[in-house]
């Protein structure tokens, strides 16, 4: 019963022939959970005719002890997997499903039908994949029915790597079929078709990555993304109180911010737009006329010169100290194979003539730092090794950050008024000033230089 392109009753009605734009809207998980939110999407796309093409996610959370629909797919792949029956979690989802077609006035029997056929493929198809895209797919059918757009399918236009990236075939494929509908489109996101012509996932990024790629392949002006939030913050909002939305950000400043621990847009979701200067327009579904915040290649610096700071955590510093150590290479790599032995990974090394720093992240306690340090010293031909307590490392980023002189005279102002032992990992550089500061300072070192960045 599963389709590939459907035509609502009134797609063709909604002429898109004065709208001398294109928008591409893709809605989160949390912007479709239920009937309620889905309206609140439909207002959105029918108050501006430049909003013609709409990506969708599977339903999401109705409320925190909810569970969303891909989740239970997933499960019942699970189940699959151990031979047992997925009758209860499909039956959820059932519920949820026809509870919002009810809703919203569509075609009841039209999906009872294709919940049956998922049903019963659900355990011949025994992937992941094809459990985890179902609910992408039946959201954007009931979506375009109610829009009264036209349903591509995703499998139908999207063409993905073995290893879950975008074959740039796609962007052919997909501009022919979204150039040969005239009226507003819904796609479902997430997912595509693999080399083997069987469904497959995005390895990351999501649906993010199904609204580039269709602004990409129509060459839209602007890239809407709709969330729960009313844009990207200068900090978490949890932790740094003064932390309001970023109206203006670069690619890089993202980039830049993404690096050192901020959950802000994903990179691969950037990638397909960023390589033809689409800009991003990050808004919230729940608050429409809030601006959100615009992601492009440039922005004019001058009135503001910095836009974030972000911080991951936790690190332990560990310091290889050799006198002369630049004229002995061997002992360079002896240092960078005993952090390698050990399954460590260095997020960062400064290499400084006669020390060698590398910044791990790991959760290892004091003790398992201490025996670290004791083993390091001894096995390698060194003056000392040092391991620091656990650190965060937080990024100040902007790409106006050279216009700011007494940028580390500030810093150290804030730290020191703090009490907090913090020190200058690297920068300022062109984009971003990184410190290291102890993890028990992380939530008042953040807002410190939140209200920094605000002033």
């Amino acid at each position: 019963m599963e389709s590939g392109l459907f035509v609502g009753p009134e797609a063709r009605e909604v002429s898109m022939a004065q709208a001398k734009e294109i928008w591409v809207s893709k809605f989160g998980g949390t912007s479709l959970a239920n009937a309620r939110q889905i309206m609140k999407v439909k207002d959105i796309i029918f108050a501006d005719a430049r909003r013609k093409i709409v990506v969708v996610s599977a339903p999401g959370k109705e409320h925190k002890d909810d569970t969303k629909i891909t989740d239970l797919l997933l499960n019942c792949h699970k189940l699959v997997e151990k031979g047992k029956p997925i009758d209860e979690p499909f039956s959820i989802i059932r519920r949820r499903i026809l509870e919002i077609a009810r809703a919203l006035h569509v075609d009841e029997h039209r999906m009872t039908a294709e919940l049956d056929a998922i049903f019963v493929r659900l355990p011949s198809e025994k992937t992941a994949d094809y459990a985890g895209s179902r609910g992408e797919y039946l959201n954007g059918l009931m979506i375009a029915e109610h829009f009264g757009a036209a349903f591509i399918d995703a499998e139908d236009i999207v063409r993905l790597t073995k290893d879950g990236r975008v074959d740039e075939m796609t962007y052919e494929i997909a501009k022919r079929a979204l150039a040969s509908v005239d009226g507003r489109i819904v796609i479902p996101g997430f997912y595509g078709k693999g080399p083997d012509g069987k469904i497959k996932t995005f390895s990351r990024g999501g649906s993010d990555i199904s609204g580039a790629i269709a602004a990409r392949a129509i060459g839209a002006d602007v890239y809407e993304n709709w969330t729960d939030v009313s844009g990207i913050y200068i900090a978490d909002p949890r932790v740094a109180k003064n932390a309001g939305p970023i109206a203006h950000i670069t690619y890089r400043e993202i980039r830049e911010l993404a690096t050192i621990g901020a959950s802000v847009f994903h990179e691969d979701a950037i990638a397909p737009v960023r390589t033809v200067g689409i800009p991003i327009n990050v808004r919230n579904t729940n608050d429409p006329s809030a601006p959100g915040t615009m992601i492009t290649a440039n922005r004019d610096v001058s009135a503001c010169h910095l836009v974030g700071v972000s911080g991951k955590k936790p690190y332990r510093k560990v310091a290889f100290d050799k006198f002369m150590l630049d004229r002995y290479p061997e002992v360079t790599a002896s240092i960078h194979e005993a952090i390698a032995k050990r399954n460590l990974a260095s997020d960062l090394v400064v290499d400084a003539f006669d020390t060698i720093v590398a910044y791990i992240p790991t959760e290892m306690d004091d003790t398992e730092a201490a025996a670290l340090q004791t083993a390091l010293a001894s096995e390698l031909e060194i003056d000392a090794c040092t391991v620091s307590e656990q650190l965060v490392l937080i990024g100040i980023v902007g790409e106006g950050i050279s216009l700011e002189p007494n940028l580390l005279q500030a810093v150290a102002a804030k730290l020191a008024k703090l009490e907090v032992p913090g020190e200058v990992v690297s920068g300022p550089l062109s984009v971003k000033l990184l410190l290291a500061v102890p993890v028990a300072a992380y939530a008042a070192t953040l807002n410190a230089l939140v209200d920094l960045i605000v002033s």
